[in-house]
């Protein structure tokens, strides 16, 4: 399990108009929800835009402090508002995770390895799914799930259940999910090939004719 530390500042001012005013200043809006009640805070950008780099592609715990003293807590990004422009980050909502108790969550699936049908039977791997449900205590979340497909065969697939979960942790998606298959190449006809073809078709009544009248 991999975890963060994000120093946060207590929000004082809501509302639009302060809300431009802290971004100005550096300062990113912030709301984190859950059990321990709501806190609207603000993130320094610079050490906010650093901890999702961190955690991009990944599933971590943000250990999240705060400026009133109160004890900290551990949490998980949620979401996140960027400017349609420039990309600049305007808020961020984070979710706690409560220490011991069972959480839900959402983990990316990494695949791995060249499959067997890629290799010597002409396949192309092609993904379905790109992340899975678990539940499980917040010491056992892994980063991510990652699935090898080495052994994969044309026109075989692996689904959800085929995938043994790490310890400690439970899949709530579906199980019969299908997460990756390996299918045939297709290798279609080129235009001007069947444009060829047709037009062969198309004369050969006419040649058929002009055979008939000459034999005559």
């Amino acid at each position: 399990m991999k975890q963060i530390n994000l120093n946060t500042t207590l929000r004082t001012d809501i509302g639009g108009n302060s809300a431009k005013r802290y971004r100005k200043s550096g300062q990113i809006p912030a709301v984190i929800y859950g059990e321990s009640g709501v806190k609207n805070l603000l993130v320094d950008e610079k050490e906010l835009s650093a901890a999702l780099k961190a955690i991009s592609g990944k599933a971590v715990l943000i250990e999240m402090t705060f400026s009133d003293g109160t004890e900290s807590r551990y949490a998980m990004l949620k979401d996140t508002e960027r400017n349609p422009v420039t990309d600049r980050l305007l808020h961020v909502d984070f979710v706690e995770v409560v220490r011991g108790k069972p959480m839900h969550a959402t983990l990316p699936l990494h695949f791995t390895g060249e499959a067997f049908g890629v290799k010597n039977e002409n396949g192309i791997i092609e993904i379905h799914e790109h992340e899975v449900r678990v539940k499980c205590r917040p010491r056992d979340l892994p980063e991510m799930i990652t699935i090898d497909v080495s052994d994969l065969h044309v026109g075989e697939a692996i689904h959800l259940k085929d995938v043994v979960p790490p310890e400690g942790v439970e899949f709530t998606s579906n199980l019969e999910d299908i997460l990756v298959t390996c299918n045939e190449i297709v290798v279609e006809e080129e235009p001007a090939a069947a444009a060829v073809a047709e037009g062969a078709d198309a004369a050969a009544p006419g040649a058929a004719a002009a055979d008939a009248k000459a034999s005559k």
